[in-house]
Order: C-alpha cells, then sequence, then structure tokens
C-alpha cells in the first residue's frame, strides 16, 4: 500500500463547507517534547477553550493573546475575553514527560522508542461546543523525518504539511495523535481508508506484518454486509505491551472520528496475530454509533459475538470451535455478578470486575435476536442486514447513543418489535438470559463432553447461515 502522505485526499467533499473555520498550526520540535500552537479564530473568538484532560493545565507553559506579552492563567478553561475579532491566540504544552497528578484515567503522555503517543485532552485546547457552522482546521509543521497520525479527517493541502479537519464530535471525547519516524500506510478495504501507523520498538514490529494483520481483520469485519462501517479510520498499533498474547490491550475511540488501539507484543509470531481475536473484536465495535458508558453491554455484546461468528466466516476458527466458544463464554456470564441486573452490572464493571457478566450477556441478547430475526423473516433478515440498515440510515456520529435507543432504531430499519422486546426482558432482569429455546433453534445440545449438534436439516441450515457468510438459512415452508 501506498503511504498516506503520497496519496492525499479529500474526504470532506459532498459536504457543505463550514462557514466559520477555526484554524490551529501545531508545531513540534525535533525532540518531539513541546507543541507550539498557534489558533485563529474565524470572526468572535469563543468565550473559553477547554481541554479534555484534568492535567492539560500542567503541560500548559505559556498561553497568551498574539501580540500580546501577558500571559493568561487557565483555571479550568481559559477565557478569550481579550481575544480581537479574527485575533489568534499561541500556547505551548510540555510533552516531554508523562503527568499524572488529577487525570486517574490513564497516562496521556507516552514515549515509544523515539515516537510520541499523545492525547489530544493534553493539548488540544478547543471551543467545547461548534456550531453546525463551525469546524476547526489543524495543520502540523513538522521536523525533517518526522510524520503525524491523527484520528480527524485528512484534507489536501498545498503546503504539502499533513492538514486536518476535526468535525463537531464532543471536545472531551478521547482521541490520540502520535508523532514520529514511522511511515504511515493507508488499508484501502470495504470503500474506507484506513491509516495506519506502527509506532517505534525494540525490537522494531514488521510493519509489513502488522500491516497484512489489520488488512485481514478489517476485511472480516468488512464482509460482514459487503463494506467496511466507516468511511475512514486511524489504526495504531504501539509495541512494547507485556503479556503471553500477540495483542493483550486495545480498545476504540471516537474523538474526532474513529480510531482502533492496539497494545502489542511484537516478539510473538504473526501467526498468533492471525488466529488471534483482538483485532475482528475492537474493529466490530464500529459497526455502532458510539453507545454512552451506562449502555456499554451493547457494544461490547456486538464485539464479542462476532468476535467469533467473523473469524468463522473468515476461516481463521471452525464453525464448531466458534459455537463452542460462544456457549463456553456464555457459561462464564452465566457464573459472573449473581443477584444483579445487566445495567447493573454495566455500572459496577470496572470497580467489581463484572466483565464477564456485561460482555457474554450482551452477546448473548444478539444470538437471540438474530435468531429470532432469521426465523420470522424466513431468513430475509438477520442482525447482519438490520446493522447494515442501520449503517445506511444516516445514524448521528456528533454525540453518544443510549442502547434504548439503538434497539428501537434496530426494530424500526428492521420493522419488527424484536429488539425493544429482547431489551426490556433483560436488561433489568437479574438472570442470565435462558438460551434453551435460542439452541433447539439452532439444534445445539450441551452434552457432558461439551455442545453436540443436530443433524436436522432446518437446524443445520439456520446455524450455517450465522456462522457460513451466504449459506442458506430456513424457508417459509420449515
Amino acid at each position: 500500500m501506498a503511504p498516506v502522505s503520497a496519496v492525499l485526499f479529500l474526504l470532506t467533499a459532498g459536504t457543505a463547507a463550514a462557514e466559520r473555520l477555526h484554524k490551529y498550526t501545531v508545531a513540534v520540535d525535533p525532540e518531539l517534547s513541546t507543541l507550539s500552537v498557534r489558533a485563529c479564530f474565524d470572526g468572535f473568538a469563543p468565550a473559553t477553550l477547554s481541554a479534555e484532560s484534568l492535567d492539560a493545565t500542567l503541560a500548559l507553559t505559556d498561553f497568551r493573546v498574539e501580540g500580546s506579552h501577558k500571559a493568561i492563567e487557565p483555571s479550568g478553561s481559559i477565557s478569550l475575553k481579550s481575544v480581537p475579532e479574527n485575533g489568534c491566540v499561541l500556547y505551548r504544552v510540555d510533552v516531554s514527560r508523562p503527568i499524572r497528578q488529577h487525570d486517574r484515567t490513564g497516562d496521556k503522555i507516552h514515549h515509544v522508542g523515539k515516537d510520541l503517543l499523545t492525547s489530544v485532552g493534553i493539548w488540544f485546547w478547543r471551543p467545547e461546543r461548534l456550531e453546525a457552522d463551525e469546524d476547526i482546521e489543524v495543520a502540523f509543521l513538522l521536523p525533517e523525518g518526522i510524520a503525524v497520525s491523527a484520528p480527524w479527517k485528512p484534507v489536501a493541502a498545498s503546503s504539502g504539511q499533513p492538514v486536518f479537519r476535526t468535525g463537531r464530535s464532543p471536545y472531551d471525547w478521547p482521541a490520540s495523535v502520535a508523532f514520529g519516524r514511522f511511515k504511515e500506510k493507508e488499508i484501502r478495504v470495504g470503500g474506507a481508508r484506513l491509516r495506519l501507523a506502527v509506532l517505534d520498538g525494540t525490537p522494531a514490529a514488521d510493519v509489513e506484518q502488522m500491516q497484512a494483520w489489520i488488512q485481514d481483520s478489517a476485511q472480516a469485519v468488512a464482509d460482514l454486509y459487503g463494506r467496511f462501517p466507516q468511511s475512514q479510520a486511524q489504526i495504531l498499533v504501539v509495541p512494547g505491551a507485556r503479556g503471553n498474547e500477540p495483542a493483550p490491550w486495545a480498545y476504540v475511540v471516537r474523538g474526532g472520528s474513529p480510531a482502533a488501539h492496539f497494545f502489542i507484543n511484537q516478539r510473538r509470531p504473526i501467526r498468533e496475530f492471525f488466529d488471534d481475536w483482538t483485532a475482528v473484536h475492537e474493529l466490530s465495535h464500529l459497526l455502532l454509533p458510539y453507545v454512552n458508558s451506562d449502555d456499554i453491554w451493547l457494544s461490547e455484546g456486538v464485539a464479542t459475538y462476532y468476535q467469533n461468528v467473523l473469524r468463522a466466516r473468515s476461516g481463521r476458527m471452525t464453525p464448531l470451535d466458534a459455537w463452542q466458544r460462544l456457549h463456553a463464554g456464555f457459561v462464564r456470564g452465566m457464573d459472573s455478578a449473581h443477584g444483579l441486573t445487566l445495567a447493573q452490572a454495566t455500572e459496577s464493571m470496572y470497580r467489581d470486575d463484572t466483565y464477564m457478566r456485561v460482555y457474554w450477556e450482551g452477546a448473548a441478547m444478539l444470538l437471540i435476536a438474530d435468531v429470532r430475526l432469521r426465523q420470522m423473516t424466513a431468513g430475509k433478515q438477520s442482525l447482519d442486514t438490520a446493522l447494515a440498515a442501520l449503517n445506511d440510515c444516516g445514524r448521528a456520529t456528533d454525540r453518544a447513543w443510549s442502547a434504548r435507543e439503538l434497539f428501537d432504531k434496530l426494530d424500526e430499519v428492521t420493522g419488527t418489535g424484536i429488539f425493544s422486546e429482547i431489551y426490556d426482558q433483560h436488561v433489568a432482569s437479574r438472570n442470565f438470559p435462558d438460551l434453551a429455546q435460542t439452541y433447539r433453534a439452532l439444534g445445539i445440545a450441551v452434552g457432558a463432553s461439551g455442545i453436540e449438534f443436530s443433524a436436522e436439516d432446518r437446524d443445520m441450515r439456520l446455524r450455517d447461515a450465522i456462522m457460513n457468510a451466504g449459506a442458506p438459512t430456513t424457508s417459509e415452508e420449515d
């Protein structure tokens, strides 16, 4: 694949141009220790600027109105009452070391070998809210040999320096920018452009192998309904993670645009990356818009269900193995968080380690929905087609969705009441969903040695329709 720098593209074509475009220029020093920012406002400046991290004020070394020698002291936010119309501000941020004083959500500054990974929240002081006619353009001035990976949408620029539009996602949604001596790679899959940066490590990660791994996982997700669920995304691969797994830690964030971050053990053989579930799980999160934290069981349930289904469809595991893994996960979910509702288990997930209940009850609810939808429509609809229709209907990406809203929307696009019925049955229940009826429909029995399959044609076709893409499903005559 060609580097992104060689294939600049305009992703904002076809959308109305912002009438007011605030322009930020970010200069990076050769040691990757200081960011010097010039922010110029189109028309009247916003009343204040804010940064997402509670430690952003500690990293700030200077802030002043352009042309003034008087520094402005932040107090949570920064007042811009002294900025004239069409005026600019100048500020510097120290990113030479981690800062951990007030922000307990993890380090915002990582030096990865010779590269730098920064949370946007530690240095990007911006308006808390942009109106419909506003956008922010961020241009980077980089030292020779230094590249940038940002989550925002790249735009064509005559300067040759990288330029992005941030869009109007909330200012406090997490995002990261990386600077370093990497060469950003472009992965085209399912109509999307994924911008991959592999950061420095000792030993160095094999960039071509990492690209092939991400391409393979993204293709599995794109095969769900023929295209990748997002038009573009930032992909960061960060070497140096400890653990026996190839990718011990990974997550998706939505600030600016979707991004997936993978913290890898680059010493593991490449075959383990292809056999691992992590990348398919994380990229499957992008099948939904951002789901609010109270309903994380839905986003994790979708990713947990499809990490097995999609890997079976792509040949990375057998359908039998996929069903066995799903069943084993459901058993772990049943054994977790006794006496709590799903909503309560979700609320206490980080505090009381109720992950298994949250992830696997979400997956169980989606299996039930998938089977019921296929049965009700004689195979014409499925969870796959419902998610495709949800993606087609122009879902809002600048706010968080609740599970109730998304289930109601899935009922709307499928013309059924399946999803709201499942929501009402299970979210407030203290019991893990009873899968007996769903297992009977699939011809799955639980024996002493694990799960067993019925040989009935109808059951087999339903199982195959889920685990084998394009397989026939039940008909009305059945």
